[in-house]
């Protein structure tokens, strides 16, 4: 399992980027590879974002590569996004978190 972490500020108002969010988030599920994503809110500290779940690093290379990402990182609603992603470190996953690491086999 491959995961991406997304975090970004917004320039609008916090019910339009939630309304944004729920119109766009079918498009993810057309991504090969991605188990899921969460959708993250700290209205109180104006961050926002998101944490993928990928089968593997290739799939999530491949994300990076769609019309939805494009226009993430396009976005002038979005502001300081930042990517950052990680291996999963299958042992100790499959002890706390058993259903995702079952998922990702």
């Amino acid at each position: 399992m491959y995961i991406r972490i997304v975090t970004f500020g917004i320039t609008v108002p916090e019910a339009a980027y939630a309304a944004h969010a729920e119109a766009v988030a079918p498009a993810f599920t057309a991504w090969p590879g991605l188990l899921g994503k969460w959708w993250l809110a700290d209205a109180d500290g104006g961050t926002y974002g998101g944490v993928y779940f990928f089968t593997d690093r290739a799939a999530a290379d491949l994300s990076r590569d769609t019309d939805t990402f494009r226009a993430m990182t396009d976005s002038p609603a979005l502001t300081g996004i930042t990517v950052r992603e990680f291996d999963v470190l299958a042992a100790p996953t499959a002890v706390t978190a058993p259903d995702l690491a079952a998922a990702a086999c």
